[in-house]
C-alpha cells in the first residue's frame, strides 16, 4: 500500500506546524549550553489514527485544536501512531508504516517484530514501540533499530535525552538503549525473583523493588545502594507511574484503592525525605497511569473513566465517551493513557474519534477528531431513497432541458445510467402510485434465491485439540519448544499462544525458543492453537504442558574451595561473619574455560536471598585468562549458607553465567 495522500489539514499545513512545533519546543539533548550538532527537538502534540475514516489526526496539545491530517487508509481498529520531529509512524499489529511530516509521503508498510499491540513512547529525537511479550524493540528516529531481546519486558522509560530504559522480567536485567546505540546494554542485574518497575524522577532512573519494598538508583555502572520505602503500602501488585509527580514517585495501590506519593530523597542522598503524601481513589480496575510531571491521571477500566488528581490533591472523575454507532472498534478495546514529549498527557477513544488532553493543572480537554461515519451510511441506505422522489406525476420522457432544480434533477436520473440510482428507480415504475409495492418485487425475488436454506447447516467449530508431541531442548538461559499440528476440529489455524509464568507469545509454526531465562530454574510451558471457528470467533485450543530447566553454557562454572581458613586466612567479621562456623564460610572457586586468552573479565557473584554478593568498590572482580583462555581462581568468601549461588562475567563473546551450586555443598 503506498498512500498518495497530499492533505495535512484543515487549519495548518503540516510544515508550518513543525515550523511552530520548533520554536515552541525545548531543546532535550543534554541540556543548556549542549553542542547542537545534529540536535534534536521535543515533538508537542500528539498523533491519533481514527480507524473509521482511516486518518491520522495532529492534536495540537497547547491550542486543543485539529491542526493536521493525513490519510492512510486500510488499516485495523486499534492501530495507534507515534511521531519524532519529522517523522509520523502508524503501528497496526504486525506492521508500521512510516510518512513524512513536511512532504506526507506515505511509504509502504514494513513488518512490524510482533503482532502484538505495543507500548509507545516518544523522546527528543525518537519515538519507541516496546512489544513486552515477544520481547522485541522498535526504535523510529534517524539512526533506527529493531532488537529482539527475548520475551518478558517491564514498564519502559525514556530520559530526556532519548535512552530508552526497560526491564527484563524473566531475566532480571535492566537493560538501556542509548539514543545511538545499535543494542541494549544491560549493567543491573535484580535478585532472582524479585519484580518491579522502572519510574523516572527529574531525568534519573530509578527502580522500585515491589518484592523488597526498596527503592534504587540505575545507572549504567548498575544499581545504587537499596533504600527502603517506608510508611506507604507496596505490593507486587502495585502500579509505579513511569514518570515523577513533582518530584515524588507515585505509587498506586489497587487493593485500598491508594495513590502513594514518595519522596525519593533518601536514595538520592540530597536531602531529609517528606513524609509521603496519600491520596485516596475512587473504587475501579485501574490498569493504566500517568503523570504530567504536576498532576496524575488513571484510568478506570471497568467503567472507562478518566481519573485525574492535580498538584493540590483533587480528584475529578471524567467519563470516557463510547465510540459512534458504525465506527470501527476491535474487540476488548480499552482507550489508551499517552503521555506525549511535550508532557501533557493524552486519552485516545477506541476507535480514535477523539483525544482527551490533560493539562497540568488537572483540565481535561475534549478534542473531535473527525466526524463519525453517520452521514455516509444514511445517505447510501437504499430505503431512504424512495421517500424523495415525487409520488406520482413524472414526465414520460426525459426532460433535456428543465430550469428547475428540484424534480427535473430526479427524473432525469432513470434515464442516465448512474449505477445505484438507477437500480434504485427500476422497481418503482410499475406501482408508481402504490409506495408499498416497490418493495415487494425484491422480496419476490428472495425465494428463489434461497436455496442456501436447503443446504446443511455447517457444523460449528470446537476448540482444538491439545499440540501432541511437545518437546523441550535446554540450552543456556533458553528454551526450545517443538510440537506437532493438533486437530482443529474444524476450524482454521491463526496461531499458536505459548505461555509461561503469566507471560504470554505467539507463533505460526510448531517451534518456538523461549530465551532471557534463569539456569538452574524450572520453568512450566503450555502451548495451545488459537483457531478462527465457522462463526468467526477466535478459539482458544486444550493445552498441551512441558516442564524445562535451562542448564549454563558450560564455559563458566564454581565450585566450593573450602573454608576461608584453608588458605590461611584471618578468620574475622572481616570476611566472614562471627556467628558462622568456619566449615560454612569459604571460597567461591571461578572457573572458566574457551574464553579469549589473556583477556580480562569481569565477574559479580550472587546469592540467591541476598542479591549481589562483595559490592564493595563498584562490585566483582576482574580476572584475566591464561594463554589458553581459561580461569581457576579463588574469589568472593561467602557464608550464604543454603542459598543458590552463581557468578557473571561480562567480556567479549559474553555474558555468561554459571549453572547455581546450593552453599557450601553445592
Amino acid at each position: 500500500m503506498k498512500s498518495k495522500a497530499k492533505e495535512w489539514r484543515p487549519r495548518a499545513a503540516l510544515a508550518g506546524v513543525v515550523a511552530v512545533c520548533m520554536t515552541a519546543t525545548v531543546l532535550a539533548v543534554s541540556g543548556a549550553g549542549a553542542d547542537t550538532a545534529g540536535m534534536k527537538f521535543v515533538q508537542t502534540g500528539h498523533l491519533i489514527y481514527n480507524s473509521t475514516l482511516g486518518t491520522v489526526f495532529h492534536v495540537d496539545g497547547a491550542t486543543k485544536n485539529v491542526d493536521g491530517q493525513v490519510s492512510v487508509p486500510g488499516l485495523a481498529p486499534g492501530t495507534q501512531a507515534v511521531q519524532t520531529d519529522t517523522k509520523g509512524f502508524v503501528l497496526a499489529r504486525g506492521s508500521i508504516t512510516e510518512f513524512g511530516k513536511s512532504d506526507l509521503k506515505v511509504e509502504d508498510p514494513r513488518p512490524a517484530p510482533s503482532d502484538e499491540k505495543p507500548v509507545l513512547l516518544e523522546a527528543a529525537g525518537a519515538a519507541f514501540a516496546i512489544y513486552r511479550q515477544a520481547g522485541a524493540i522498535s526504535r523510529m528516529n534517524d539512526n533506527p533499530v529493531t532488537l529482539s531481546i527475548g520475551p518478558g519486558l517491564g514498564q519502559p522509560v525514556a530520559t530526556k535525552s532519548g535512552t530508552l530504559w526497560v526491564h527484563r522480567t524473566t531475566a532480571g536485567q535492566i537493560c538501556q538503549l542509548p539514543v545511538q546505540a545499535d543494542r541494549l546494554s544491560c549493567g543491573a542485574q535484580l535478585t532472582s525473583g524479585h519484580g518491579g518497575a522502572l519510574t523516572v524522577v527529574g531525568d534519573q532512573v530509578m527502580f522500585v523493588d515491589t518484592t523488597a519494598r526498596e527503592l534504587r538508583t540505575v545507572g549504567a555502572d548498575g544499581f545504587g545502594p537499596p533504600v527502603p520505602i517506608n510508611g506507604v503500602s507496596v505490593t507486587p501488585d502495585s502500579i509505579i507511574a513511569p514518570y515523577d509527580v513533582n518530584g515524588r514517585i507515585a505509587i498506586l495501590d489497587p487493593g485500598k484503592n491508594e495513590l502513594n506519593l514518595v519522596d525519593p530523597a533518601p536514595v538520592r542522598g540530597d536531602r531529609k525525605p517528606a513524609d509521603p503524601v496519600v491520596r485516596k481513589v475512587p473504587q475501579g480496575k485501574y490498569s493504566q497511569i500517568a503523570s504530567s510531571g504536576k498532576g496524575v491521571a488513571m484510568i478506570d477500566s471497568s467503567t472507562d473513566t478518566l481519573v485525574t488528581i492535580d498538584s493540590n490533591g483533587k480528584t475529578t472523575p471524567h467519563k470516557i465517551k463510547p465510540p459512534s454507532a458504525g465506527a470501527r472498534v476491535p474487540k476488548d478495546q480499552k482507550p489508551d493513557l499517552f503521555r506525549g514529549a511535550d508532557s501533557r498527557l493524552y486519552v485516545d477513544s477506541t476507535a480514535g474519534e477523539r483525544v482527551m488532553v490533560v493539562d497540568d493543572d488537572g483540565e481535561v480537554t475534549e478534542v473531535e477528531t473527525g466526524k463519525e461515519s453517520k452521514k455516509p451510511g444514511k445517505e447510501s441506505t437504499p430505503e431512504s431513497k424512495p421517500t424523495t422522489p415525487p409520488p406520482s406525476t413524472p414526465p414520460p420522457n426525459p426532460p433535456s432541458t428543465q430550469p428547475t432544480r428540484s424534480e427535473p434533477t430526479r427524473t432525469n436520473q432513470p434515464a442516465r445510467t448512474n449505477g445505484p440510482d438507477e437500480n434504485e428507480n427500476k422497481p418503482k415504475r410499475p406501482p408508481r402510485t402504490e409506495p408499498p409495492r416497490t418493495m415487494e418485487p425484491p422480496e419476490a425475488t428472495k425465494p428463489t434465491s434461497k436455496p442456501p436454506t436447503t443446504k446443511p447447516t455447517p457444523i460449528k467449530a470446537s476448540r482444538a485439540g491439545a499440540p501432541p508431541g511437545l518437546k523441550a531442548s535446554e540450552t543456556d538461559g533458553a528454551v526450545t519448544l517443538s510440537w506437532r499440528r493438533p486437530n482443529l476440529n474444524g476450524g482454521k489455524l491463526v496461531r499458536y499462544s505459548i505461555s509461561q509464568g503469566g507471560d504470554s507469545v505467539s507463533a505460526t509454526s510448531p517451534k518456538y525458543t523461549w530465551s532471557g531465562l534463569t539456569n538452574e530454574t524450572s520453568y512450566t510451558f503450555r502451548v495451545r492453537a488459537i483457531t478462527r471457528g465457522t462463526d468467526g470467533k477466535l478459539l482458544t485450543g486444550v493445552p498441551s504442558t512441558v516442564t524445562a530447566t535451562p542448564k549454563g553454557n558450560g564455559r563458566v562454572w564454581i565450585t566450593y574451595d573450602g573454608p576461608v581458613s584453608k588458605y590461611g586466612d584471618e578468620y574475622t567479621d572481616s570476611n566472614c561473619p562471627e556467628d558462622t562456623d568456619a566449615e560454612d564460610c569459604g571460597y567461591i572457586m571461578v572457573h572458566a574455560s574457551g574464553l579469549e586468552p589473556n583477556t580480562s573479565y569481569h565477574f559479580r557473584a550472587y546469592a540467591s536471598e541476598w542479591g549481589e554478593l562483595h559490592t564493595e568498590n563498584g562490585g566483582g572482580y576482574d580476572i584475566e585468562t591464561d594463554d589458553d583462555g581459561n580461569i581457576q581462581q579463588k574469589k568472593f568468601h561467602n557464608s550464604a549458607v543454603g542459598q543458590r549461588i552463581y557468578v557473571t562475567a561480562t567480556g567479549p563473546g559474553g555474558p555468561y553465567r554459571s549453572a547455581s551450586i546450593t552453599w557450601p555443598n553445592g
